[in-house]
């Protein structure tokens, strides 16, 4: 009855407004329950009554609480947002605190053989963002399959933005919990995966057993997976069978040919996870020189605490098969054995397997990283070759103790980071943004708008920074940067400043900012490149610059 009763009242509206709607929505209800108010919210126990049903454009915003479901398909193109606190009344959204007021999506275990939420763009997809944010996923259940489906979430042929979005305590069997595939854009900023473990115990299918994210496609259906500012703590393979047969990554892979990963400003520790080879943390891999020559891109990134149990050459964090180049420039990427030697071939965090000593140049650094051991190469019969350091490499093959001391992994607003020690505070930030933009992010992943001048906590990140994600002497991310609103082509961009503020490049003139019911709050000229809706209530709202429109949130 809550489904139809829904529909009934969506299409009612598509009729009378042709603008996007907003729904409220809370597990028991209130008032009314028409939707249109937290104080008369839809009652939405089952989140699929709501998000399968609403339209295109239309923002779903929920009440803390949980929220049942078993395979949920949501509309492409919606925005769902949980994180608000009991107490909210009317209309306001202003107490977002996903941190504190818990939205939950709990599968109970009854998602069978396909992933709890999946987002299809369909045969022919227009890729119109689907936005999830302020929500915890939990409860999903992986089955004994051998499809790469993804146990808590998949997208296919999807461009989907999650931001504090948290994964807690889902179990894989094939892949991961979470599975970008068939040429989505997949952009998570500020999520958490924790307490996910994999549950396979087919040693036999020694490539199925990663616990975080499975990237997949194909040379004609490429997905662009990109993680800022995201933590993975406490995930694991359950099986002691299975860690010993595990390859290609414990926590995340990355298809032959078929997926490109960009990390920036990540949060990433084992807690001591350990596989057979090839990536204790992940595996990125093009298969041969012909395929989709696509960068991938690590910056400003902290990996600890993996390992694998291979004597030569199999990257304790990483393992770059095949032809996949990579940039790296200030990563902190750490394990607890150091190399005895600078031609040691068991110790080392990063291998790169099929590539001979000249292809080892296509490894684009731009300083300031410290690695644990040696980068290693093997071209042919395991012949291991170390790649000579380079002015700009700034291996300091340190080992856990060293980088932080005796400093503990901390909790803070919902996610945890690991602070380095004083010594590790030595990048100058000016030079690091200055060979990050000499070098330039690869096109596809330019459109998520990364910013490497924050943190892990969007704080911006001080004149002498830190190596790794967190800067202990970040300022607070009010008197920064906070978000990036961008049009599809990046010709426009808006910046928001905090509290209302926002710079606008790429434009001048009049703009004209709707609310989401297609109501006129406010004309201004931006000739001098601000913008300032200080003067109105909190929420999601359109501007129109000339021709284009771009979605902010105040």
């Amino acid at each position: 009855m809550k489904k139809f009763t829904l529909f009934a009242s969506v299409c009612l509206m598509a009729t009378l407004n042709a603008n996007a709607t907003e729904w409220f929505c809370s597990p028991a209800g209130a008032g009314d329950e028409s939707g249109d108010s937290w104080t008369n919210a839809f009652p939405a126990e089952s989140i699929a009554d709501v998000i399968e049903n609403v339209e295109p454009g239309d923002i779903v915003y929920l009440l803390e609480g949980t929220y049942t479901g078993t395979q949920i398909r949501p509309v492409v193109g919606i925005s769902v947002i949980g994180g608000f606190p009991a107490t909210a009344t009317d209309t306001d959204t202003s107490g977002y605190n996903p941190w504190v007021n818990k939205t939950i999506f709990n599968a109970q275990g009854k998602n069978g053989t396909g992933p709890f939420i999946k987002v299809s763009g369909g045969d022919n997809p227009s890729y119109e963002p689907t936005t999830f944010k302020g929500i915890t996923i939990t409860g999903a259940v992986g089955q004994q399959t051998t499809t790469y489906s993804g146990t808590a979430f998949n997208c296919t042929r999807a461009k989907v933005l999650m931001e504090d979005v948290v994964f807690d305590s889902n179990t894989s069997w094939c892949g991961g919990v979470v599975v970008p595939a068939s040429g989505s854009k997949f952009h998570a900023k500020h999520c958490v995966w924790t307490n996910n473990k994999n549950i396979n115990t087919d040693v036999s299918k020694n490539n199925w057993f990663q616990c975080i994210l499975n990237g997949r496609g194909s040379e004609t259906e490429v997905t662009d997976i990109v993680l800022e500012g995201c933590v993975m703590v406490n995930n694991t393979i359950e099986s002691p069978e299975a860690k010993a047969a595990a390859c290609y990554g414990g926590g995340m892979s990355m298809q032959d040919k078929g997926a490109t990963l960009a990390m920036v400003n990540c949060f990433v520790d084992g807690g001591g996870l350990t596989i057979k080879q090839n990536g204790g943390f992940l595996r990125c891999a093009n298969a041969t020189a012909s395929s989709n020559y696509i960068t991938n891109f690590f910056a400003f990134n902290t990996l600890c605490n993996f390992k694998t149990t291979a004597s030569e050459c199999k990257g304790n964090l990483i393992s770059f098969n095949g032809y996949a180049p990579f940039y790296i420039q200030g990563n902190l990427m750490i394990t607890d054995t150091k190399a005895t030697s600078n031609d040691d071939k068991a110790n080392n965090a990063i291998f790169v397997q099929g590539w001979n000593s000249k292809d080892m140049s296509d490894i684009l650094s731009g300083g300031d990283n410290s690695i644990t051991g040696s980068i290693f190469s093997t071209y042919a019969a395991n012949n291991c070759t170390v790649r000579t350091q380079q002015s700009t490499d700034n291996w300091l093959a340190p080992t856990m103790s060293e980088v932080f001391g005796s400093n503990k992994i901390t909790e803070k607003d919902g996610r945890y980071f690991l602070e380095p020690v004083a010594a590790y505070g030595d990048v100058n930030l000016a030079d690091a943004l200055e060979n990050y933009q000499s070098y330039e992010m690869p096109e596809n992943f330019r459109w998520a708008n990364v910013d490497l001048s924050v943190d892990l906590f969007g704080n911006k990140r001080a004149t002498t920074t830190y190596r790794g994600a967190y800067d202990p002497n970040a300022n607070p991310a009010s008197s920064g940067i906070t978000s990036v609103y961008t049009t599809e082509s990046s010709q426009i961009i808006i910046t928001s400043k905090g509290n209302g503020n926002f710079t606008v490049k790429g434009t001048e003139g009049m703009a004209t900012v709707y609310d989401m019911s297609g109501r006129i709050v406010k004309t201004q000229r931006i000739d001098d490149g601000i913008l300032s809706i200080t003067d109105i209530a909190s929420g999601i709202y359109i501007v129109r610059l000339g021709d284009t429109s771009v979605k902010i949130a105040r």
